[in-house]
This record gives structure tokens, C-alpha cells and sequence, in this order.
């Protein structure tokens, strides 16, 4: 990379390019907090629908962050019966949480690794019959605004986009203007706790 670049919501840190920065959530402490927060809630039969661990990044991470939460809470995750893999869409998180309830009835919470999935897994939920949260608690990722609108209100970790990208801008200005190094930088995140999840 001979120019001046910003990879953004994705680390750069690792990739060791001398003019690469770049701007992001810690994708594992956020989906921890959102796991943790289902633990502390009382749940112990939670699944997760994410991305493919081994190709994406953010499945990856995201996912040490589920293994992590639990594991300080003294707890394990069985990944080959809780977790279903689904591209960051609506219908795959409709259809990944169809095969959870068909699969995995006792299941008594959720963290979906994106809104769009959350949001698509509710409604595989409704049509099942359930409710939110009286018997399936759901959380998702990425803070989209439709969550503050959805019937219940969404749990979500909300990502600090406009954070994201003024300071994107300015790392990118300033290595352009100054010849500034690279720099790699974690976004805060917030943890949404509303109507989508209970304590049991």
C-alpha cells in the first residue's frame, strides 16, 4: 500500500502495511458485553447466529467475544449445537433461527451478530408462535435505528458510526497533509438493554 488508506470497522493493526490505518469496534468486547449480558440475565441455553468464523473477520472476532463472555462466567459454548452460521441478511436470520427452534427448543436467548439477522430472527420467532422476550430473549449488533422502532424495542450494541467516520477522515487527512504514521483506533460501542431481552 503505497498511498495513504483507512480500512474501516475492520482492523488493520495486524496487517503490518506502513500506510494502512485504521478505525474500529472491538468486535470481541462488544459481542462479549452482549453475551454477558444474556448470562447475567439468567440464560444458560443461548445460541448465536453469525458469520462464517473461518472467512470473515468479524464472525471471528465476534465470536471469541461469546466464547470469552461465557467462559468468565463459568460456562461453556457448544458451538456445534448453539451456533448457526448465516450471511448478514434478514432471511438467513429468519432461516438460521427456524433450524434453532426446530433443532433446539430449549433455547431461551439469542445474540444475533447483526441487526439485520436479529431483526429476521424475530420473525422466525413470531411465526413459531413465541414471544419476545417472555420465551426467546434476542439481542443483536450494530445499533441500526429500526431497533428503536421494532415491536419489542431490540437489545442491540450499537456502534458509533459518525465516531467512526470523522475520525476516519481525520487519521486519513492527517497522513495525507503531515505525513502522519498509520494509527489504529477502537471505537466505543454502547450496550442497548430494552424491551427484546428478560431476566429469568
Amino acid at each position: 500500500i503505497r498511498i495513504p488508506a483507512v480500512l474501516v470497522t475492520n482492523s488493520g493493526a495486524e496487517l503490518g502495511f506502513q500506510n494502512l490505518s485504521s478505525v474500529t469496534t472491538d468486535d470481541t468486547a462488544a459481542a462479549a458485553a452482549a453475551v454477558g449480558y444474556l448470562a447475567d440475565m439468567g440464560h444458560r441455553k443461548i445460541a448465536v447466529i453469525g458469520g462464517e468464523r473461518e472467512y470473515s473477520d468479524t464472525g471471528r472476532l465476534r465470536y471469541a467475544g461469546v466464547v470469552r463472555a461465557l467462559s468468565e462466567r463459568g460456562m461453556t459454548f457448544d458451538a456445534e449445537r448453539y451456533y448457526k452460521t448465516a450471511h448478514y441478511s434478514f432471511d438467513e436470520g429468519y432461516a438460521a433461527m427456524a433450524e434453532l427452534l426446530r433443532e433446539t427448543p430449549e433455547i431461551t436467548a439469542v445474540f444475533a451478530m447483526a441487526d439485520v439477522m436479529a431483526i429476521g430472527a424475530a420473525r422466525a420467532i413470531r411465526d413459531a408462535g413465541k414471544r419476545i422476550p417472555e420465551d426467546i430473549s434476542l439481542i443483536g449488533f450494530d445499533g441500526l435505528p429500526i431497533c428503536r422502532y421494532y415491536e419489542p424495542r431490540l437489545s442491540t450494541v450499537t456502534q458509533q458510526i459518525s465516531y467512526m467516520a470523522e475520525k476516519s477522515y481525520a487519521v486519513l487527512l492527517d497522513a495525507i497533509e503531515n505525513d502522519a504514521p498509520a494509527r489504529h483506533i477502537s471505537a466505543p460501542y454502547t450496550l442497548e438493554k430494552t424491551d427484546s431481552v428478560r431476566k429469568i
